[in-house]
């Protein structure tokens, strides 16, 4: 469950408009982790409102898109902050695609399985029919 709803981080950006009281004032008013509203604050002015909405489901990034990040990143002078506001990710993400390319190239980026690898052999049913005749 995330812990600020869109309404919320709406509120606060104009809050912050209306009164002219600084970001971290603001912060410390709400109680809120530092540069939590200068990140709020970057993605409404690079996206809108649409960009602080909240997520409901997990994404899944392509390699092509890792590496295009990467890419922006590496060429143009720009902090990880401003590229992850821009491409609506998180800067630790961008992070660790940027360790993982470093290290291990595109392949890298590829996904992995997920799990525990099966033990027993996956059998068709072909093949339990087979020995099932075998049997009698």
């Amino acid at each position: 469950m995330t812990k600020y709803t869109q309404k919320f981080k709406l509120d606060l950006i104009q809050e912050y408009l209306d009164t002219g009281c600084s970001q971290r004032c603001l912060e410390n008013k709400y109680s809120l982790p530092k540069d939590t509203l200068k990140k709020w604050w970057t993605v409404y002015n690079l996206k809108g409102p649409e960009g602080l909405k909240l997520r409901h489901f997990k994404r899944k990034f392509t390699v092509d898109f890792k590496l295009r990040v990467i890419n922006y990143y590496l060429n143009n002078d720009v902090s990880m902050s401003k590229v992850a506001a821009s491409h609506n990710l998180l800067c630790s993400q961008i992070y660790i695609w940027l360790k993982l390319f470093i290290e291990g190239g595109s392949e890298a980026l590829k996904p992995k399985k997920k799990g525990r690898p099966s033990k027993m052999s996956k059998m068709t049913k072909k093949d339990a029919r087979k020995i099932l005749k075998k049997g009698k």
